[in-house]
């Protein structure tokens, strides 16, 4: 029995759609990632709870978040398994804010590229070298938007499978962190990044690549989302949760609301205030950051005010310490 419930976990583990199990008391056994991301809760505050507190009795649809869901429910001789599929007209609004935020997302920079390039082409003769200089600085920062637009989209596609493509090490976190603060700070100019290091922080057990995708996209909205020259700081330090380490992004900017708290990790998600509509972006960093993190073993929060004069968010990630006994623990889930 032990055997079929880690193949299971496997399974259901891989899918984006929010799944369950639960005995014979409609107690939850499991909550893969899908289910807990959209309650916006830890799975293992799930584990234990009561069907009915998550799910109506005696209906095959829920409503969460403004979507209606239909309850698929499967039984075997261990457990009874709830699939939770989004409703038909739901799906086509999904499609609708899809297509409406990707074709605004690539044709913004993509006018923008077509423009100075045939400015330069046509006027090249005329144009002096600062002005070169200008619009090709322009070109590369509209390229380097539509390569993280695609990034994202790719992201967001293989999200249903990730899990089997992360390569786990012992990665030092500092190290990574002032990479993407390096690059980050070409792009903001204005923006101090402080980095904060407590004098003995273990290694984390994580897949590289995707922890600089983590961090790029948690400082980059820092940045993005902050008031002119406001400082973006990471702070890095053992965590009080027990073989974990705390990395936290802290801004200087307008804060979320407490109402908006629970979508900001949605898809296409974009929280509407002065700043954000002074910025470009397609909804999908936090989304996929949460889901990378918790695939890794890890957990998301966020602390906001609204408040001036100290307005902002902190965005506290935990990851694993890279222990042996977690590195064991890694390699015996992969089998």
């Amino acid at each position: 029995m032990e055997k079929i419930e880690v193949n299971f976990k496997k399974i259901v583990e891989k899918l984006d759609s929010p799944v369950l199990a639960v005995d014979d008391d409609n107690k939850i056994v499991y909550a893969n990632t899908g289910f807990c991301s959209l309650f916006n809760t830890n799975c293992e505050l799930i584990t234990g709870k009561n069907l009915y507190d998550f799910l109506p009795e005696d209906k095959d649809t829920v409503v969460i978040k403004n979507y209606t869901y239909k309850i698929t429910k499967y039984d075997d001789e261990y457990y009874s398994y709830y699939y939770l599929s989004v409703a038909d007209s739901q799906m086509e609004k999904i499609y609708s804010d899809f297509i409406s935020t990707v074709s605004h997302e690539l044709r913004t920079p993509l006018t923008s590229i077509r423009g100075f390039a045939d400015t330069m082409l046509m006027s090249y003769d005329k144009l002096d070298k600062a002005q070169i200089q200008k619009f090709l600085t322009i070109i590369k920062e509209q390229s380097n938007r539509l390569i993280k637009l695609v990034e994202n989209l790719l992201s967001v596609s293989k999200i249903q499978v990730q899990h089997s493509n992360l390569v786990f090490k012992s990665v030092n976190a500092k190290s990574v962190i002032e990479q993407v603060a390096y690059i980050l700070k070409n792009q903001y100019p204005t923006h101090p990044f402080e980095i904060q290091c407590a004098s003995y922080v273990p290694n984390i057990l994580v897949d590289e690549s995707k922890f600089q995708q983590i961090m790029i996209n948690l400082m980059d909205n820092a940045a993005k989302y902050s008031y002119e020259k406001g400082a973006v700081i990471v702070e890095i330090a053992d965590s009080q949760k027990e073989n974990f380490v705390s990395i936290k992004v802290k801004d200087h900017g307008v804060g979320i609301e407490p109402e908006n708290m629970g979508r900001i990790f949605e898809k296409f998600t974009r929280i509407e205030n002065h700043l954000t509509r002074k910025t470009q972006g397609s909804g999908l960093g936090l989304y996929i950051v949460k889901d990378l993190i918790e695939k890794m073993g890890g957990q998301i929060f966020v602390e906001s005010s609204t408040e001036l004069p100290k307005s902002g968010s902190v965005f506290e990630i935990l990851l694993p310490v890279a222990s042996y006994t977690n590195q064991s623990k890694k390699r015996l889930e992969d089998r």
